[in-house]
């Protein structure tokens, strides 16, 4: 039996298994073995690294099953592996530097988080955090990187969970590169759709669209959700989108998204994590409070049911279902009030 001592030791020594997969990432580890199975020096002299540091690394990389040690000194990618390629249709390679840049050295200080209640010093959050990324390419493209690498499977999961068929128009509210968007356009073919977020983004929104296949029926428009949506839609998405932001702000942009639902009649669809009322150890729960101590850090929240639903109605918009998709994230539907 498992003591309380070794089930702490084993969660305080798991620290170093995200940065193992982060260097892999940076080195290109992935993308530079692909299909073929290579020598740890050959590999190095490709990635521009030390043949015995990556033997190392490598070895390593199997314990954790990135690759496989065929046992002769040579490695090959496992399933898992391929998912930091970066041509991989499941790439998760943003959000594996997302967590080694932005979420790793923000979790350091929350101690301070924890005692001041604010954002610790140095992490840039809310209005200034994000036009940040106007000015810092190299952060931009890693955090709208990290949220397609997370947005695909939701938008697949959300397509199949609810019929989206009856919307012609769809607004993807503040959806960086648009991969919820282009996911909801590649299951209803004959729907077109626009995103709206500032102008870090739209390079790689066009790009994302292109590599999609739906570049025609989709569009960028430069905007933010704190001033009157310039469109008219059947659907406004936003996905985390409320969690990056404490009450007051959260509310504004709800009245923003409720004003243009009324005005067009359309719908609000919410992803998001949904938290438990009371919190058990569990997988799920943990994963669930791993993001809202996520967004503690930068002056957000995660939100109960009860929460989103008094949330939702600041903007005139009627709570009307919770659909449950992986991971404790739901699909919530929201309509105007009547």
């Amino acid at each position: 039996m498992t003591s309380p001592a070794d089930r702490l030791r084993a969660l305080i020594g798991d620290y170093w298994k995200p940065h193992v997969v982060a260097c892999a990432a940076r080195l290109g580890i992935a993308d530079a073995l692909g299909k073929e199975t290579l020598g740890a020096g050959e590999l190095a002299t490709r990635v521009g690294a030390d043949a015995d540091a990556m033997y190392r690394f490598l070895r390593t990389l199997a314990s954790v099953g990135l690759v496989n040690d065929n046992g002769d000194g040579r490695f090959a990618l496992t399933g898992i592996g391929a998912c930091l390629r970066k041509d991989s249709p499941d790439s998760l390679h943003g959000m594996a530097l997302h967590v080694a840049t932005q979420l790793s050295p923000a979790f350091a200080q929350l101690d301070q988080c924890v005692r001041s209640g604010s954002p610790p010093p140095g992490i840039k959050h809310g209005t200034e955090g994000f036009a940040e990324l106007d000015e810092d390419t190299e952060a931009a493209a890693i955090f709208n990187q990290a949220m397609v690498d997370n947005s695909r499977r939701f938008a697949t999961e959300a397509a199949r969970a609810f019929d989206f068929s009856g919307f012609a128009t769809t607004i993807d509210v503040g959806g960086g590169y648009g991969a919820v968007l282009a996911g909801l356009l590649c299951a209803v073919p004959e729907a077109r759709g626009a995103v709206i977020d500032l102008a870090h983004a739209e390079a790689g929104a066009h790009r994302l669209f292109e590599r999609e296949g739906v570049a025609d029926r989709a569009r960028f428009v430069t905007g933010s959700f704190f001033e009157p949506l310039p469109e008219m839609a059947d659907c406004y998405v936003l996905k985390y989108i409320l969690h990056d932001w404490p009450d007051a702000e959260a509310e504004a942009i709800v009245r923003r998204v409720g004003e243009a639902a009324l005005s067009s009649g359309g719908a609000v669809m919410v992803i998001e994590k949904i938290m438990p009322e009371r919190v058990a150890e569990d997988p799920g729960h943990a994963m669930a409070l791993y993001g809202d101590m996520t967004m503690m850090l930068w002056n957000g929240r995660e939100r109960t049911e009860p929460e989103f639903r008094q949330l939702l109605a600041k903007g005139g918009l009627q709570f009307v279902q919770s659909i449950e998709l992986s991971d404790n994230h739901y699909l919530i539907e929201a309509r105007p009030a009547t």
